[in-house]
């Protein structure tokens, strides 16, 4: 009788008849459990636990209940605790791969009692659970008859519930695996950002995964690998582990063009701007990683066109930063820079467009965008207790005390634009507002220019952003002056004071 027909007669003899078929057979051969043998139709060599596995069936949660359904579960229980190496024929493997995840979970120890969670936390998984899969004798880094391990079956199925289970018995995060015809090796960090799956990425970088370690003839760091494939939704997770391992500023070997200088992720993003792939995506990954911190592309050719997508790219790096507010001090600092890279990407620049925009007094959005950005994260509720009273309620005593210049200059902006918006004849023109629009202006020119301009609009909003609103026998002018010292820099203070 051939291994197949003796499996499946032992199998309708039922549980117990199967128990005893199973333990007579090991008193013939103690080997049994562990060997090979012959299977139809295609010539498997398959042991005792990979036929039942293979025979047996997922149970339907939404069929009735007196539908008979071939499941196997007991039988490879049986088979397992009488089995001295449970990894023999690797049952999790061949279980994961034909796509049999309850019986995947039931081989770790997790039933389907346990709530499955959509987001990473391995910590807080029950502690029954914990205990039953930290000591699982199945081996996390065994690799199948093609080379692959646990961890790369199941990024390819982007199972969180399994992957979890798995890292919890700390498998080496770094193993690679084979996944290309051209017999590149890939690490799981790989493997999560080319399958776009964002919750693998965060489970492995928290495990310890190489946030920086390149890939292949190309030389892809996982965030180049991301830009470069437009895997905006894995380097999103990528970016939620800043620091030096993560290396903005890598490049990799660009053979198409230049062997000699490759591209950074910013770059391989601008090159997808250029050729129309998936361009929203694009812009939105732009805008992450300059949130972050990374640098403008270094050629001109690549700057001149983020600079032509500004007003997208904008709205990007506000809908990024609405999120990660602790971000939005360090990237407006950086925009304020004059004549840098990024301040003459993301503000007007002289150009034919702008003389255009000039003749018909309409500046560009770019700047109040910015500001925007700085006032909306000091209105928010929680902001109070941690810096001080919410702009948009700031009283002029508490202005008067307000030493960053980054929220004074927004506040001053936010006001301004009101008081132009507020007027029924306006004046296109305004110098004060051609100067916030084409990034010529911060704090130290407001307060500046309101010395030097005492009729002018800004020196009426700066003066009522100290004072209240004097009455009507007090003069406005003399008010603003007593409070000008005090709200220059300290150089002109100490300048004025010799004068």
């Amino acid at each position: 009788m051939d291994f197949t027909t003796e499996m499946n007669e032992a199998i309708n003899r039922g549980l117990e008849g199967f128990k005893l078929f199973i333990r007579d057979k090991i008193n013939e051969n103690s080997d049994y459990l562990s060997q090979f043998f012959w299977s139809p139709p295609d010539g498997l060599q398959m042991t005792v636990i990979n036929f039942l596995v293979s025979a047996h069936h997922e149970q339907d949660e939404d069929a009735p209940t007196n539908e008979s359904r071939n499941d196997l579960t007991a039988f490879i229980d049986c088979v397992l605790e009488l089995s001295e190496d449970k990894n023999v024929g690797e049952p999790l493997h061949q279980a994961i791969l034909a796509g049999k995840l309850q019986l995947a979970l039931h081989l770790l120890g997790i039933e389907r009692g346990v709530e499955e969670k959509t987001s990473f936390d391995v910590v807080t998984l029950s502690e029954p659970v914990s205990t039953k899969i930290k000591v699982s004798k199945y081996n996390m880094d065994r690799r199948d008859n093609e080379g692959r391990t646990l961890l790369a079956i199941i990024l390819n199925i982007k199972n969180i519930e399994l992957l979890r289970a798995i890292l919890m018995i700390k498998p080496n995060v770094h193993a690679t695996t084979s996944m290309t015809d051209f017999r590149v090796m890939f690490q799981p960090i790989h493997q999560a950002v080319v399958m776009d799956f964002a919750e693998g990425v965060r489970m492995l970088a928290a495990q310890g995964a190489q946030l920086a370690n390149p890939l292949g003839p190309m030389k892809d760091t996982p965030l180049i690998l991301a830009a470069r494939l437009g895997k905006i939704t894995a380097m999103e997770a990528l970016l939620d582990f800043p620091g030096e391992n993560l290396l903005l500023e890598a490049t990799n070997n660009n053979f198409l063009e230049d062997t000699k200088t490759g591209h950074t992720a910013l770059e391989e993003l601008c090159n997808r701007i250029a050729n129309s792939k998936e361009k929203v995506d694009a812009i939105r990954g732009v805008a992450m990683l300059l949130c972050q911190g990374a640098e403008p592309p270094v050629g001109e050719e690549m700057r001149e066109l983020l600079s032509r997508n500004r007003i997208a790219l904008l709205k990007a790096i506000d809908s990024y930063l609405e999120k990660k507010t602790e971000l939005v001090d360090a990237f407006v600092n950086r925009c304020h820079v004059t004549e840098s890279p990024l301040h003459n990407i993301v503000y007007a620049d002289h150009s034919w467009g702008s003389s255009i925009r000039h003749l018909f007094g309409k500046p560009s959005d770019a700047a109040f965008l910015i500001e925007n950005m700085v006032t909306r994260k000091y209105n928010r509720p929680y902001v109070e207790h941690s810096h001080g009273t919410p702009l948009s309620s700031a009283t002029a005593e508490s202005l008067l005390g307000e030493k960053n210049y980054l929220k004074l200059y927004a506040e001053f902006v936010r006001r301004y634009t009101q008081a132009y918006d507020s007027q029924i004849f306006t004046n296109r023109w305004s110098t004060m507002r051609w100067m916030i629009a084409e990034g010529r202006c911060d704090w130290v020119t407001v307060v500046n220019y309101a010395r030097n301009h005492p009729t002018s609009r800004t020196r009426i909003i700066w003066g009522e952003m100290f004072h209240p609103m004097p009455k009507l026998h007090e003069d406005i002018e003399d008010r603003v002056d007593e409070t000008f010292e005090d709200t220059r820099p300290e150089g002109s203070q100490r300048q004025s004071a010799m004068n």
